[in-house]
């Protein structure tokens, strides 16, 4: 299989946009998009099936035999065995710009990206105008559908709970807006329905969206885990720009916002934070520091600093050459030995150890 780059990626996406609309406009007869007889039709096309472009849109290629049914108004719900490829956190497809509102929910975390274009979300009862740079993550078990303009990209992120149960205060930087909305959506019986992230289209968040695109269709050497760091540094973009803006079916509180504050001093600032920087920095008391680290966490001040210092420790032990010397002192540890005490106590295993049995060596990574 050809190895892409996003450049390739993006003219095969704006390709594919265009086969649709001549499907649509050339076809000897009227179809019905609900059917699962018109898609496979769609993928009959030479050039789809000589490059084998199916998997732009679906991990293997669809056949008469693996369809559920014969319209996929029928599914009550679309598992992730249809659309995540096998041993992948998540997977990226491009959405089919076909004139049909087909309403549905899902097993995993959707991810809806309008790269360009303009579109309408529905979720159960409301309507959302979709605008290029719009995302709108989409919990399990909600029921919506999308309508796009003939000429629009739009791009969909399908991530399996398991994955956002594990990772999502690493892919989202523990934002309280996104932290209190994935919370909300463990529960049974939520009442979360989407999460909206307006981006303006920001240039850099739209090439590092194909970069994500290409890594998956490409499925080279380290892809599922360059496609996780891609999806961080995605929102981490997203979060630090100040044209973004955010709303949700969860608001977030004050408290919420206030720890975001702790949170981010102490993740720029670990090597030398304390109480006293901290204060001096956001304006809060120690006291009431003290006092909100407590309410979010259950934890002490100092207990969330040290596991900040540690997820740093883990970070320089699994990407890095350096001696337990120099970790200790950039994570803010007093000596090797104080930084090798603590790190066993909550690991339960000492830094040599956890970096012989985690450590990928830079040059296996490039290879």
């Amino acid at each position: 299989m050809e190895i892409l780059d996003p450049r390739q990626t993006y003219n095969i996406l704006q390709n594919l946009s265009n086969l649709e609309i001549s499907y649509m406009e050339y076809s000897k007869s009227p179809k019905d998009f609900v059917k699962y007889e018109s898609y496979l039709e769609y993928f009959n096309n030479y050039v789809i099936k000589s490059k084998n472009l199916h998997r732009f849109y679906f991990p293997t290629k669809l056949s008469p035999e693996m369809l559920p049914s014969q319209k996929i108004s029928d599914l009550d719900e679309i598992r992730d065995i249809y659309t995540i490829a096998p041993g992948y956190d998540f997977c990226v497809s491009k959405h089919f710009n076909f004139p049909s509102r087909l309403r549905h929910k899902c097993n995993y975390y959707t991810l809806v990206y309008l790269f360009e274009g303009s579109g309408t979300l529905i979720l159960d009862e409301n309507t959302f105008p979709l605008r290029a740079g719009d995302f709108y993550l989409v919990p399990p078990g909600v029921y919506y559908a999308i309508q796009t303009s003939p000429e629009s990209l739009c791009i969909y992120m399908d991530l399996r709970q398991s994955f956002v149960a594990a990772e999502y205060k690493n892919i989202f930087h523990e934002d309280p807006l996104i932290t209190n909305f994935i919370t909300h959506t463990f529960a049974s019986e939520h009442h979360m329905t989407y999460l909206a992230v307006h981006t303006g289209g920001n240039e850099m968040i739209q090439t590092l969206v194909l970069a994500i695109f290409t890594e998956y269709i490409n499925q080279d050497k380290y892809s599922k885990n360059t496609m996780k760091n891609f999806l961080s540094l995605l929102f981490a973009l997203i979060l630090r720009s100040d044209k973004t803006t955010m709303d949700a079916s969860v608001k977030t509180t004050r408290l919420d916002q206030q720890y975001q504050q702790i949170i981010d001093y102490l993740k720029q600032n670990y090597q030398t934070a304390d109480l006293s920087s901290l204060s001096d920095q956001i304006h809060f008391s120690k006291q009431y520091i003290c006092k909100i680290v407590k309410k979010k966490t259950g934890d002490t001040f100092h207990a969330l600093l040290m596991k900040i210092r540690l997820e740093m420790v883990e970070q320089y032990l699994r990407e890095s050459d350096l001696v337990m010397e120099d970790i200790a002192y950039l994570c803010g540890f007093t000596a090797p030995s104080h930084l090798s005490r603590v790190f066993k106590n909550h690991y339960g295993i000492s830094p040599s150890a956890y970096r012989k049995e985690h450590k990928t060596h830079f040059s296996e990574k490039i290879r």
